[in-house]
């Protein structure tokens, strides 16, 4: 895989885990409901951004 792709999608998993964690957040705030649900899809975007971190330095 080229790295500018792996860049790219790094990047792209980093951007959704912050906004799926910015609506965990808001969501605790708020009335609670969903924020758990919000914050493991976060947490799956920062692992596929690890992820792709770890290939791209290793290739």
């Amino acid at each position: 895989m080229p790295m500018w792709i792996v860049s790219v999608l790094s990047l792209w998993a980093a951007y959704w885990a912050a906004m799926f964690a910015q609506i965990a957040h808001l969501r605790a705030i708020d009335d609670g409901v969903g924020a758990v649900v919000f914050s493991w899809i976060s947490r799956a975007f920062l692992a596929v951004g690890f992820g792709l971190f770890v290939v791209a330095k290793s290739g």
